[in-house]
């Protein structure tokens, strides 16, 4: 299926019904928006719970939100090469045991680069890669005492979006699969300014 959609939006971008960056010009933007997160911490609390016997009181974030700084250079009227610089705050889970307790934090980072199809309507589409990160953080206190770890995943993915312009605002959505080389995704959805 996801092949079938980068299929669709490459023959999208070709075709005449795709205002990038005017040929030979260079602009830059800054976007601003929110991304859903599945932490499995509902299965990782009943793991807990039937390790230890115990009943496991989670408390964990369903989404992050995410910033992203871009360029794009306009190679010709309805085609762009765009490359981006994306974050995410934290994401994560509090696992309660009594008095004992874990925690699981987690947050992407990385870069991308994709060719971006335009048209004078201001929709646009983009299909490309990225390379991210992502980063995890894991506490346990046990009686008192707390231990710590940390760990990281970088990997490439392939990502595809889209959306509108209006004047210097742009509203979007992207899709990045395989986010630190594993098979899990995100879908940024932002609002972004254009210089």
């Amino acid at each position: 299926m996801k092949k079938i959609i980068y299929i669709a939006l490459l023959m999208f971008g070709f075709s005449n019904f795709v205002n990038a960056a005017e040929e030979g010009q260079f602009r830059g933007g800054v976007e601003l928006g929110w991304t859903p997160i599945e932490i499995e911490a509902e299965k990782t609390a009943q793991a807990i719970a039937n390790a230890s016997g115990s009943t496991v009181l989670v408390e964990y974030d369903k989404g992050a939100f995410v910033g992203r700084v871009f360029g794009e250079y306009g190679i010709a009227s309805n085609l762009g090469v765009e490359v981006g610089y994306f974050q995410t705050s934290g994401a994560g889970a509090t696992y309660k045991i009594g008095a004992d307790s874990a925690s699981e934090s987690y947050d992407i980072h990385g870069l991308d680069i994709s060719a971006v199809f335009s048209s004078p309507g201001g929709l646009f589409g983009k299909i490309g890669i990225h390379s991210s990160t992502i980063d995890g953080e894991a506490n346990v206190t046990i009686g008192g005492t707390s231990y710590a770890a940390t760990a990281s995943k970088t990997g490439t993915g392939a990502l595809l979006g889209g959306g509108i312009e209006s004047g210097n605002t742009r509203y979007s959505i992207i899709h990045y699969a395989d986010i630190g080389g594993i098979d899990t995704s995100a879908t940024f959805f932002s609002v972004g300014y254009l210089f």
